[in-house]
């Protein structure tokens, strides 16, 4: 009596599709955290920084500072308002945040320091925990970009975003709120303030009559003489 070899059929597609998922999963936006996962296990500042585009890193946690902290976010209003650029130029014209997250992330992650505070952070905003990058909900947004849900072992979630530059996934920004994670992956910026009505011009004023011009000229000459 032969044994069906139908079973052992299903058992290999079985198997190439399993592969085929691994594969996906293992790829894109995925791939690229678990690149930064691996840097901070082996604490190698170069890799993890590798894995992120400083500049709209910084430029979007600029961004993330005028939302959460209520006097930033007014000077931002007032600063729009005025014409003279919001809290993103401002404050980018006196601190330089790129070097100063550069420096954050060189330390934190060469010392191990960033991801021991990360696994015990009560606030959604340190999400490098490798396990937790490993772990992330990905969401792909187009073919260019992506948002990654992050929950460390202390229950907090905060959001990453990605963006494919030059052929590459990088972190581009971390947000509180998915929505807010969504428009820096697509690279979008604040609205822009509604422009100032513009004044009036004044109108010049009437020309004086010269001294001794007889102001009622123009009306005598409407009288008919007698």
């Amino acid at each position: 009596m032969k044994l069906s070899r139908r079973p052992f059929r299903y058992f290999s597609v079985l198997l190439v599709l399993a592969a085929l998922v691994a594969a996906c999963v293992s790829s894109g936006p995925q791939k690229a955290l678990n690149g930064m996962a691996e840097a901070l296990k082996k604490n190698d500042s170069a890799a993890f920084l590798a894995g992120m585009d400083l500049k709209s890193f910084a430029n979007n946690d600029i961004k993330n500072m005028t939302k959460e902290e209520a006097p930033l976010g007014l000077l931002d209003s007032l600063g729009r308002s005025l014409g003279i650029g919001g809290m993103d130029e401002l404050l980018g014209s006196i601190v330089d945040m790129e070097a100063r997250l550069h420096n954050h992330f060189n330390r934190g992650v060469s010392t191990g320091e960033l991801m021991a505070q990360c696994r015990q952070a009560e606030t959604p905003n340190c999400p490098w925990v490798p396990e937790s990058l490993n772990n992330a909900k990905v969401t792909e947004i187009g073919s260019d970009a992506a948002v990654a849900q992050i929950t460390t072992p202390a229950r907090m979630t905060s959001w990453l975003a990605l963006r494919k530059i030059d052929g590459k996934w990088l972190v581009v920004g971390q947000a509180v709120m998915e929505s807010t994670a969504r428009q820096y992956a697509a690279g979008k910026s604040a609205p822009a303030a509604p422009a100032a009505p513009s004044e009036p011009k004044p109108q010049p004023a009437p020309e004086k009559p010269a001294p001794g011009q007889d102001t009622m000229a123009g009306d005598n000459q409407s009288v008919t003489k007698i």
